[in-house]
């Protein structure tokens, strides 16, 4: 009995192409979809991490009468450094930390390397890769990178560190009480990256990277608080193509994530006009500033 031919066939090459081209085309279609859904849980995240400063920082005022202070500093630089952000360890479950690091010397000595090299997942906005586990290392020493910085203001922190119109400063011991404009109305923590700002295109070049840590303001000359490593201000709107390292900055398309004082979180777009970021930075201006304005 003689062979019969089968009757199945296989894919010939332009069916192949036609089916390799559909599948082409709908990962092109879900692509922008799975990474959005995943920028939105990184942001998910990033709020909740700066909710909980603000928490941590009323239950540090209810211990102490007063909000922590923006940085310590003592003259000729003997003692210091520490700031928000240590401060406020033990109301973010990290007591132990906080016991351990020896304040009877700055935070840039040698026997508190090992603490403030220590990484806090809290710290850190998912969306933020290059502060992710990074060190910044200053004459020797390494402090664990960060992506919050809380709030010193419209003025400029190298001229006048102890500029007190906002929350944050050298030395502060600001209130509920010293914050008239309302704590609704006056920024708490935001948001700003490690590295080289993508963005920016002025003319302060020697400034272009971002130095942030949680420890506090970690100094590298004799005469320098080098406040923006733990404060920022608000000179430049966040992400501002003229933005500096003492600026907000982050890795979210077109807007950052800020706490307030209330302890409410908001998102703040790149395009807020300057005067308006500028009002929510003081505490006691006494702007009048609608929430539609931002």
């Amino acid at each position: 009995m003689p062979l019969q031919k089968s009757s199945r066939q296989g894919f010939t090459l332009i069916e192949l192409l036609v089916v390799i081209s559909i599948i082409s085309v709908l990962i092109a279609l879900l692509l922008p979809a799975v990474q959005s859904a995943r920028e939105a849980a990184r942001r998910i995240q990033c709020v909740n991490s700066l909710k909980q400063f603000t928490l941590a920082l009323h239950n540090y005022h209810d211990s102490h009468g007063s909000y922590p202070a923006g940085y310590r500093y003592k003259t000729n630089y003997v003692w210091g450094g520490f700031g928000w952000g240590t401060a406020i360890l033990p109301n973010m479950e990290q007591s132990n930390l906080y016991n351990a690091l020896n304040i009877a010397f700055p935070a840039w000595h040698e026997s508190n390397q090992t603490i403030c090299k220590t990484h806090m997942q809290f710290f850190l906005c998912p969306s933020d890769e290059t502060s992710a586990y990074g060190l910044l290392d200053r004459d020797g020493l390494k402090f664990s990178m960060s992506s919050y910085v809380a709030s010193f203001g419209p003025g400029d922190m190298d001229l006048n560190p102890d500029d007190n119109r906002g929350v944050f400063y050298r030395n502060s011991r600001t209130s509920v009480s010293m914050i008239p404009d309302g704590l609704s109305n006056t920024l708490a923590v935001g948001e700003r990256h490690n590295g080289e700002f993508e963005v920016h295109t002025g003319t302060d070049h020697g400034h272009i990277v971002a130095e942030t840590v949680w420890a506090g303001a970690i100094r590298e000359l004799p005469d320098d608080d080098h406040a923006h490593t733990t404060l920022f201000e608000t000179g430049n709107g966040p992400n501002s193509r003229e933005m500096n390292d003492k600026n907000c900055a982050c890795r979210h398309p077109g807007v950052c994530n800020f706490s307030f004082m209330d302890g409410s979180v908001r998102v703040l777009k790149q395009s807020i006009a300057l005067p308006i970021f500028q009002s929510l930075s003081t505490r006691s201006g006494g702007e009048v500033i609608s929430a539609e304005s931002y």
